[in-house]
């Protein structure tokens, strides 16, 4: 395993963005520079860890990107606004899961609760971050930015 923990995060993300909605990451040289997210616009998904480490996983799209996710995964252009949602919190469940055990300093269980859409307003650095180390970093999928924190003490 790698010494950076965004690094590990990034590879497990990339990976589950190919497999489940077959979305591609860009070179740095491929992304246009005015691509960012738009702080009002944008859907953040989270979810908790707790047992042998304890944090937060948060991923911030676009709601373009929430729609590509939902028709990739579904394979349905008509997706209802839950199913939209759900699909991102199953992506944010996957890539939780799979990165939560790097916290932990035994092989002891970690818990992963159930992911959700956060609330309009809702700031994950005060409801997260608290005392806790953090890891952001950005994937640039063919499809959209995809923005990932991960809070864990």
């Amino acid at each position: 395993m790698r010494n950076n923990f965004a690094e590990e995060i990034y590879d497990i993300a990339v990976e589950t963005f190919e497999l489940m909605c077959f979305m591609f990451p860009l070179d740095e040289d491929e992304v246009d520079d005015a691509t960012c997210l738009d702080q009002e616009d944008a859907v953040s998904a989270v979810a908790t860890f707790d047992g042998a480490a304890e944090g937060a996983m948060v991923l911030r799209v676009s709601p373009e990107l929430v729609s590509a996710i939902a028709l990739n995964m579904l394979g349905s252009d008509d997706a209802t606004i839950e199913q939209k949602q759900g699909a991102l919190c199953e992506i944010v469940n996957i890539i939780c899961g799979n990165i939560a055990p790097f916290f932990t300093t035994d092989k002891d269980i970690c818990y992963i609760r159930p992911p959700r859409i956060m609330g309009p307003g809702e700031d994950p650095d005060v409801t997260f971050g608290m005392g806790k180390k953090s890891e952001k970093l950005s994937v640039y999928l063919d499809e959209g930015l995809a923005e990932i924190t991960v809070y864990y003490a």
